[in-house]
């Protein structure tokens, strides 16, 4: 099935008509662990794509490391990045999946599943064109990097309205809210217990 997919045109299809290319994705009717699989190997891509992003552009991880409160080497690691992207993909999934849940939104765990991973891919080819632009334009590259911020911002609510079933983005809008609230606050304490704030992360 996924064989016949075309993935530019479902690439364009989520920058025009989101909505619809969510259902595209939604249709494949995935199994979880598939789901899973994918989504590690798309986190994997965008850590990469990450740490090359950060070795062309300035502030260079030596530099950060040599300010008055250093930041640990391992800090700027391939391996660090793909953690803390899967370990909060893995946490958003779980929290926009129950929050939407709370509401009455008939989506299942795959379906948010599937539509984060889809996002997530969309974001790698966004930061593989970015890293072009960095070195071959880098004029145009904070353009479009706030582009891609905007767009992901607007695809996400989409997306978490289509995965949950509420049919009303602006209770997606507020499920999204009180996720990114209740993140903030499980991430400042995760970060008080492992001690990061005392080197002032």
């Amino acid at each position: 099935m996924l064989n016949d997919v075309n993935w530019g045109a479902l690439v364009a299809q989520s920058l025009r008509r989101p909505a619809q290319a969510a259902q595209v994705v939604l249709s494949w009717d995935l199994p979880r662990d598939a789901l899973w699989t994918a989504m590690a190997l798309v986190t994997l891509c965008n850590a990469v794509l990450m740490y090359v992003t950060n070795i062309v552009t300035p502030p260079l991880p030596p530099e950060l490391a040599a300010q008055a409160i250093p930041f640990p080497a391992w800090m700027f690691s391939p391996l660090t990045a793909f953690v803390f992207l899967a370990g909060s993909l893995v946490v958003t999934v779980h929290v926009l999946h129950w929050l939407s849940s709370m509401l009455g939104g008939p989506g299942g765990l795959n379906e948010m599943l599937a539509l984060l991973t889809w996002l997530q891919a969309l974001r790698a080819v966004a930061q593989f064109v970015l890293l072009f632009l960095l070195i071959a334009v880098p004029g145009l590259a904070g353009l479009f990097a706030l582009a891609v911020a905007v767009m992901s911002l607007w695809l996400l609510v989409v997306f978490v309205n289509e995965a949950s079933g509420l049919q009303s983005k602006f209770k997606a809008v507020g499920v999204l809210l009180t996720a990114a609230v209740g993140i903030i606050v499980g991430l400042s304490f995760l970060i008080t217990l492992t001690g990061f704030a005392a080197i002032g992360v």
